[in-house]
């Protein structure tokens, strides 16, 4: 026992100094710990709660009962999960994080229809942890005079009491050429100033305004919208393929989209259910937004107050993503506004999603207009996330771009990531817009043939920005995904192409677009291309030769006589390809009806024993009874036959051959 303690006590004695050794190094630890956070926190101030509406701003006057549309933007480095929209203490619009983790960024867009009177508006957002931070903006709605109801204010409207349209300052235009029927002299034919009359020229013989080499209808009034083609309800498709002739509309068949477009968010009056707030949340409060939760910042950004600023319209119509999606959205974020989610559906007719349709999100009735200051580049980017069925969302590799003033001519920019084929984005940017821009986007028109059919063939397009800032036109002439043929076209008058060195091949499709071209001391550039026109020439067509090689004459019926022997013979052989009828005729036979004969008359030439002949043979038969005729009276100058056994018909792809004969009796 005394031995343990010794151990003990030696064992105590020894403990001493480590002990305070280790008290004293945790002791320089935690000063140290202390003095990093310090210094973290110091340089590294806590994450800012930042959210700001953009639209409407504080003090805007709308209309009531129109849409207005509300964008907002939360941020925070906890990561958003959710954002409310709440007018006047109540919950109107709610938007979550498809990712439970939530995002950096996360923008707000919806619809709101506001009544008359002042109105309140709270954007509040909530971060991961349940903190949240808020903004406020107070807008005033009020009734628009318009006692005509055709969407244009008393104010502005030269026709208060009849409905227009705004191309005729608010009065009828039942022509659609943005003369007022008024003071249109052809108040039913779509026309030009001053009086709205066509005003037929050489070039332009229908005088509607649009050339002969770039109208449709050459020969019949109509509008500029429609490739100069009538178009009754004037929504751009012409009257011969819009189903929906009397009715505007936006559809491919020219009728109305079903629901008639953006669907209210919510509808006025419509009687659906508002969103529900979170288990436990009470509305907020406007005077919260001084004092987040979190303790961060809430601000609301005006719009800049510079004068000097110009229209930009952005249309993006190309997106490639490497990887394969079953859903895709990207965040498209122009200088420091406001992100805006995109969400977009695959291009139609491919095995795996790769190409996605932006051009029906991001372009045309969709496009961006913003002001944006004139002398100072545009800033863009673009981040896109992808997911499949059952996985997390993957965030895809980000792209970012600045464009300077001369970029703004609506060049074709095509984004990507250097040496890496994960996204590709293509777009352009215009200035004032797209219609009025140097590079103005071509329209190509189908191929149309000569008044024969046989040529020449043309490739028209239209074009209608200023020549002068353009070189010519590029044409690219594709067969199959990858062949292409560029046809260099550098004349900028030129609105059509001659195809006779271009023709597709028997049997084969090609297609074409079109991009108009500026040459700079960097190189071309090009305007984005047109549509794409197919192009399918006629079937291929091949020569079939059928030779008739083998006749067996076995069993033959009984002829007159009792004799199995038929004859005198005549016939064909022949061969169809459906359509076409190619034959080889033959006689072998002269018959007498006359006083002396029987009832079945007399007849002579070639019988056929029962055994085997070559049509060949029978041929030669022929022309030896017709060699050894002399004089007028021979029996056999009434033969006759064919110098070849050997047929040869036409047939393209996919026809079928018919191969028959038939060898007569003629007694």
């Amino acid at each position: 026992m005394s031995y343990d303690k010794t151990l003990v006590s030696r064992s105590k004695k020894k403990s001493k100094l480590p002990l305070f050794l280790g008290c004293a190094g945790i002791a320089v630890l935690l000063l140290a710990a202390l003095l990093a956070g310090a210094f973290y926190f110091l340089t590294h101030p806590a994450g800012q709660s930042i959210i700001s509406i953009r639209s409407p701003l504080e003090g805007d006057r709308l209309v009531a009962g129109e849409p207005e549309y509300v964008s907002a933007y939360a941020r925070d480095e906890d990561r958003v999960i959710r954002i409310e929209l709440w007018v006047d203490g109540e919950l109107v619009a709610v938007e979550e994080s498809q990712n439970p983790n939530g995002v950096h960024a996360f923008p707000l867009l919806t619809t709101w229809y506001p009544t008359e009177g002042a109105h309140t508006l709270i954007v509040r957002a909530f971060d991961r942890r349940g903190d949240s931070f808020q903004a406020t903006t107070t807008v005033f709605a009020a009734a628009i005079a318009d006692r005509d109801a055709d969407g244009i204010a008393d104010a502005d409207d030269l026709c208060p009491d009849a409905a227009g349209s705004l191309p005729a300052e608010g009065c009828p235009d039942r022509d659609f050429d943005g003369i007022a029927d008024l003071s249109d002299s052809c108040p039913d034919d779509a026309g030009l100033p001053p009086d709205g009359c066509p005003t037929p020229s050489e070039s332009d013989r229908d005088g509607d305004g649009m050339l002969d080499s770039a109208d449709a209808c050459p020969d019949v009034v109509g509008s500029p919208l429609a490739d100069g083609c009538p178009d009754s309800d004037g929504d751009g498709t012409r009257d011969s393929a819009d189903a929906c002739p009397a009715e505007p509309g936006t559809g491919m068949d020219g009728c109305p989209e079903p629901g008639g477009g953006i669907p209210p968010d919510p509808a006025p009056d419509a009687g659906g259910e508002l969103p529900m707030p979170r288990p436990g949340d009470d509305p907020p409060v406007p005077g919260d937004d001084e004092a987040p939760e979190d303790g961060g910042i809430a601000e609301v950004f005006p719009l800049p107050a510079d004068p000097a600023q110009t229209q930009l319209e952005i249309e993006a119509y190309y997106l490639y993503v490497r990887d394969v999606y079953d859903e895709l959205w990207c965040y498209v974020r122009l200088d420091d506004g406001d992100p805006r989610r995109y969400d977009i559906t695959p291009e139609e007719g491919q095995l795996v999603n790769q190409y996605w349709n932006i051009a029906e999100e991001f372009s045309g009735e969709n496009s961006v207009t913003i002001l944006h200051p004139e002398n100072e580049p545009l800033a863009i980017s673009v981040n896109c996330l992808g997911a499949n069925e059952g996985e997390e969302p993957h965030e895809i590799e980000g792209l970012s771009a600045s464009h300077a003033p001369e970029e703004w001519d609506g060049r074709a920019q095509d984004l990507s990531i250097a040496d890496e084929n994960i996204i590709n984005v293509r777009y352009h940017i215009c200035s004032p817009s797209c219609d009025e821009t140097a590079l103005v986007t071509p329209r190509l028109a189908p191929v149309t043939f000569g008044p024969t059919g046989n040529g020449p063939y043309l490739l028209r397009w239209q074009w209608r920005g200023d020549e002068s800032q353009i070189d010519g036109f590029l044409v690219k002439r594709f067969h199959g995904d990858y062949d292409t043929e560029n046809i260099w076209v550098l004349n900028p008058g030129a609105r059509s192409l001659n195809l006779a060195d271009h023709m597709p091949a028997c049997g084969e499709s090609i297609e074409f677009y079109v991009v108009a071209i500026r040459n700079t001391e960097d190189g071309y550039i090009y305007s984005t291309h047109s549509n794409r026109e197919a192009w399918a020439a006629d079937p291929c067509t091949y020569t079939a030769s059928v030779t008739f090689t083998n006749i067996d004459v076995h069993n033959a019926p009984a002829d007159e006589q009792g004799l199995h022997r038929p004859g005198p013979i005549y016939g064909e052989f022949w061969v169809s390809n459906g359509t076409t009828v190619e034959a080889l005729e033959f006689n072998a036979c002269w018959c007498y009806f006359g006083p002396g004969a029987t009832f079945w008359g007399w007849c002579e030439g070639l019988e056929l024993e029962q055994a085997s002949y070559t049509p060949r043979s029978i041929f030669d038969w022929i022309h030896t009874a017709q060699a050894s005729c002399i004089g007028d009276g021979c029996n056999s100058n009434a033969f006759y036959a064919p110098s070849s056994s050997s047929l040869h018909i036409p047939f393209e792809d996919g026809d079928d051959l018919t191969i028959g004969g038939r060898i007569m009796d003629c007694d």
